[in-house]
C-alpha cells in the first residue's frame, strides 16, 4: 500500500509544477494628460504610462499616447509654433531619464520607454509637460504647467 502512494504522489506534485505560472513583471497602467496652457490648447500630450517591474525585467515606464500642435478643430488660428513635450523619469529627485519629442501643426503617436541606462534605478514619478516654440530663431515660448504622475 505504501508503495502505491509514492507514484501518485509524484504525479500531484509534476501536476502542479507544470501548472505554476512564471515570475512575471509586475505593471501599472496610468493615464496622462498635459497641455501647453493656453486658451486655445494649441499643444496637447494625452496616452498612458506603463509601470513594468519586477525581479527580472529591466524598471521602465513605457509610454504610449500622441501629441499633437494646433489641431484641426481648434478655434484659433495657427500662430507659426511648434508644441513640445517633455517626459522626465525620477526617483525620487533624482533624473533617471526623459525624453522630448516635437509636433509642427500635426499629431503624432508616441511610443517609447523610459529606464536608467544602467537598467538599475526604478522610477517612481514621471512629470510631463507641453511647452510652445517659435519656429524661427528668435521668437517666444511658453510652458503649460507641469503634470506629475507617480507609479501606483
Amino acid at each position: 500500500m505504501r508503495l502505491r502512494a509514492w507514484p501518485a504522489l509524484g504525479v500531484m506534485v509534476a501536476a502542479g509544477l507544470l501548472t505554476a505560472q512564471p515570475a512575471v513583471a509586475a505593471q501599472a497602467v496610468v493615464k496622462f494628460y498635459a497641455d501647453s496652457g493656453d486658451s486655445c490648447r494649441r499643444g496637447a500630450a494625452e496616452g498612458t504610462l506603463d509601470w513594468v517591474t519586477g525581479p527580472v525585467v529591466r524598471p521602465t515606464v513605457r509610454v504610449d499616447g500622441y501629441l499633437a500642435d494646433d489641431p484641426v478643430n481648434a478655434p484659433c488660428a495657427p500662430d507659426g509654433m511648434l508644441s513640445r513635450a517633455t517626459f522626465s523619469a525620477y526617483n525620487g529627485d533624482t533624473l533617471v531619464d526623459s525624453e522630448a519629442v516635437k509636433a509642427d501643426d500635426q499629431r503624432i503617436s508616441l511610443s517609447f520607454a523610459l529606464s536608467d541606462p544602467a537598467g538599475v534605478t526604478a522610477i517612481d514619478r514621471v512629470v510631463v509637460q507641453v511647452c510652445r516654440f517659435s519656429a524661427t530663431p528668435i521668437g517666444i515660448s511658453y510652458c503649460g504647467k507641469a503634470a506629475e504622475y507617480k507609479m501606483p
